[in-house]
C-alpha cells in the first residue's frame, strides 16, 4: 500500500472510530436528558443531514484547492466538536452541536475518499476503495464497544474525552499526509453523444436507488439498535456492532474485486438482498443469536452495496472533479442515513421497532431494480 494511502486509510480509521464512541451513548444521554424517540432519531439525523447539505460546496472546493487541507481541517472540527460535549445539558443545545459536529465530517470524509480514488489505479479501482472502506468499516467494529464500555466505567465525560484524542491522533495521521496530495490536473471531458444524457440521468437515478436501500438501513439500525436492544433485554450491542463490522469488513475486499471483474450489475444484487433479509432478521429476534446474525447480514449488504457504490462514482469521475462527484455520492448516502434515522423514529411510535425494520427491508427489496442500469 503507498505511504499516502496508508496515512489516508489510518486518519480514516480514527476519525470514524471518534465518531463511533457516540453512536451508541449519545441516544442514551439524549434519552437521560428527557429526549423522545423521534428527538433521539434526530440527534444522528441532523448530523447525516447537516454532512448532506455542505458535501456539494466542499467537493467543489476540494477539487479547486487540494485535498490536505480539508482532511486537516475535518480532523480539527471533530476535536473540538468532542469536547464541546462536555458543556451540553439540554437536547436542543445536543442537536445545535451535532449539526457543528457534522462539519468535520463533510470535510474531512470528502477528502479522504478523494485522495483514495486518486491514488487508485483504473483497473483496481474496487480494490482500492474497497480497502479504503475497511478504515471506517474496523472503527465501525470497534467504535461503539468502546463507547459503551467507556459510558459504563467512567460516564459520558470519558467517553466525550476519548473522541476527543482519538481524532486528534486523526489529525496528527492528517498532518502526515504530503501537501502533494493536491488535486489532479483538471481532464478535459470528452465530447458526448446524443444519447448519453439520458443514460446518465438514468445511472444516477439508479445509484440513488441503490444507496437508498441500504444508507437506510444503516441509519436505522446505528441510531437505534441500542434501545432495541435495551427494549428486548439483550446485553449484546457492542457485540451487534462487532458482528456488523467483522462482515462488513470481510466483504469489502470481495465486493471491490468482485467489481472490477463483473462489474456493478452482478455485485449489487445480492448486497441488497443481505440488507433485507438481515433486517427482517432484526425485526422478529427474540434471542441473541438472532440479534447477532441480523448484525452479520446488515454488515454484509451495507459493506457491498457501499463499496460497489463508491467505486461506480470514481470510475465515473473525471480526475478534476473526482472531489465533487465524490461528494455528491456521500451526500446522497449520508441523506439516506439521516432519513433513515429520522423515518426509524417516526415509524417505530407508530410501528413498534419490527413493523419500522420491516418497512425498510421492503425499501431494500424494492432497490433491486437499480441494478441492471448501473453499466461501466
Amino acid at each position: 500500500m503507498p505511504r499516502t494511502l496508508l496515512w489516508v486509510v489510518l486518519a480514516t480509521h480514527l476519525h470514524f472510530a471518534s465518531l463511533y464512541y457516540l453512536i451508541p451513548t449519545l441516544p442514551v444521554y439524549a434519552q437521560a436528558l428527557g429526549g423522545s424517540s423521534a428527538q433521539i432519531g434526530l440527534i444522528n439525523g441532523i448530523f447525516s443531514l447537516t454532512s448532506l447539505l455542505v458535501r456539494p460546496l466542499c467537493g467543489a472546493w476540494i477539487d479547486r484547492h487540494g485535498r490536505r487541507r480539508f482532511l486537516v481541517a475535518g480532523a480539527v472540527v471533530y476535536v473540538v466538536a468532542a469536547l464541546g460535549y462536555f458543556w451540553i445539558r439540554s437536547v436542543p443545545v445536543l442537536l445545535g452541536w451535532r449539526a457543528v459536529h457534522a462539519l468535520g465530517l463533510a470535510s474531512f470524509g470528502t477528502a479522504a475518499a478523494s485522495l483514495a480514488g486518486d491514488l487508485a489505479p483504473p483497473r483496481r479501482r474496487g480494490r482500492t476503495m474497497g480497502t479504503f472502506g475497511l478504515a471506517q468499516a474496523a472503527a465501525l467494529g470497534v467504535g461503539p464497544g468502546i463507547g459503551r464500555a467507556l459510558q459504563a466505567a467512567a460516564g459520558d465525560r470519558g467517553v466525550f474525552l476519548a473522541a476527543a484524542v482519538t481524532a486528534a491522533g486523526a489529525l496528527g495521521c492528517s498532518l502526515a499526509v504530503p501537501a502533494a496530495g493536491a488535486p489532479p490536473p483538471r481532464e478535459t471531458p470528452a465530447p458526448r453523444a446524443a444519447g448519453d444524457a439520458p443514460r446518465r440521468r438514468g445511472t444516477v437515478g439508479a445509484a440513488v436507488l441503490g444507496q437508498a436501500g441500504a444508507s437506510l438501513a444503516y441509519g436505522a439500525v446505528v441510531s437505534f439498535v441500542a434501545l432495541v436492544a435495551r427494549e428486548r433485554a439483550f446485553e449484546g450491542v457492542g457485540a451487534f456492532f462487532l458482528c456488523l463490522a467483522l462482515t462488513s469488513l470481510a466483504v469489502r475486499v470481495l465486493a471491490g474485486r468482485a467489481y472490477d471483474a463483473w462489474g456493478a450489475p452482478l455485485v449489487l444484487p445480492p448486497a441488497l438482498l443481505a440488507v433485507a433479509a438481515g433486517l427482517g432478521l432484526l425485526a422478529g429476534a427474540r434471542g441473541p443469536l438472532a440479534f447477532l446474525g441480523a448484525g452479520a447480514l446488515i454488515g454484509l449488504g451495507v459493506g457491498g452495496t457501499h463499496t460497489t457504490l463508491i467505486a461506480h462514482a470514481v470510475d465515473r469521475a473525471p480526475a478534476g472533479r473526482r472531489a465533487s462527484r465524490v461528494a455528491g455520492f456521500t451526500t446522497l448516502w449520508e441523506a439516506g442515513v439521516g432519513a433513515g434515522s429520522i423515518l426509524t423514529g417516526s415509524l417505530a411510535e407508530a410501528l413498534g421497532f419490527p413493523g419500522a425494520f420491516l418497512v425498510l427491508a421492503g425499501a431494500a427489496v424494492v432497490a433491486l431494480a437499480s441494478a441492471p442500469a448501473l453499466r461501466r
